[in-house]
């Protein structure tokens, strides 16, 4: 965890900012081991491995889909094996990680700087996409599995990638109403568990003018591909019709603004309800 994500973070028990941070090893301005104390509640965060530690109590999914990204070789295949090539077999056409990416931050526009965000980052395409793109601006990536935590943050070293890492769940995130400028989450809204607490969450650290980009996955049309998705709901992963799920968005505040769809593959961008943005 880097020392210029300690202005946007709040308690996720009590709601008060900022924590303070205790005594720790740090290397090049990060802080390898050590604590975060909320000077109110008492709560403590431990940092291990350079890693934020925020879930304590809070809402994780226990299904199938879910534990999976626990074991480390899912972590180490999930780039390397299957997310490379995920869009081109879903989308039914090619369509390389890249143009994923390049997508993605032209909607986020991370050079607007401010505090960007990668929710259940996985291993953090995402989060080092906006930090290649943005300078002065604060990068960080969330995700409850340490497994995929660690992955991610041996990417960002790799690439020398300035990305604070914060274990912790979609539902209850750590950080200060208003603080995100961009707000990005790659394929992970499908398995996240309770999707309407998730939007309700992400509309409540957006900033007014913050930028909410989903890629997820959407019913199938065919026969076949609804029977498919039926066996994979049993796992824990949804695959919502578009205008129920932009219907939830609105429920909770955000506004699909823009929305691309390939097959069952989709990207959205979400606004606050009120915010318009021309594109």
């Amino acid at each position: 965890m880097y020392y210029d994500l300690l202005p946007y973070l709040h308690c996720p028990t009590c709601g008060h900012a900022p924590p303070v941070l205790l005594a720790g090893r740090e290397v090049a301005g990060e802080v390898l081991e050590g604590a975060l104390r909320c000077e109110h509640c008492g709560r403590v965060m431990p940092i291990i491995d350079g890693i934020l530690d925020t879930i304590e109590g809070a809402p994780v999914p226990w299904t199938p889909a879910q534990l999976t990204n626990y074991a480390p070789t899912a972590a180490w295949g999930y780039e390397r094996l299957w997310r490379r090539q995920a869009l081109s077999l879903l989308s039914g056409q090619r369509f390389p990680l890249r143009d994923e990416l390049r997508l993605v931050h032209a909607l986020l526009a991370p050079d607007r700087g401010g505090l960007l965000l990668d929710i259940a980052c996985s291993t953090g395409l995402y989060a080092r996409a906006m930090a290649a793109g943005s300078t002065g601006s604060t990068v960080a990536a969330v995700d409850h599995s340490w497994a995929m935590l660690r992955e991610a943050r041996r990417y960002a070293r790799r690439e020398g990638r300035s990305i604070s890492f914060v274990r912790a769940a979609a539902q209850a995130l750590p950080f200060r109403a208003g603080s995100a400028t961009a707000y990005g989450m790659g394929g992970s809204l499908n398995e996240i568990g309770d999707v309407d607490a998730t939007l309700r969450e992400a509309r409540r650290v957006l900033a007014a003018d913050g930028r909410f980009v989903s890629m997820h996955l959407l019913a199938a049309s065919s026969a076949w591909g609804r029977r498919l998705q039926q066996m994979l709901a049993t796992g824990g992963i949804e695959f919502p019709e578009r205008a129920a799920l932009n219907r939830r968005c609105m429920a909770a505040g955000l506004r699909p603004a823009a929305q691309w769809r390939w097959r069952v593959v989709e990207i959205s961008l979400l606004l606050p309800v009120g915010i318009h943005l021309a594109l």
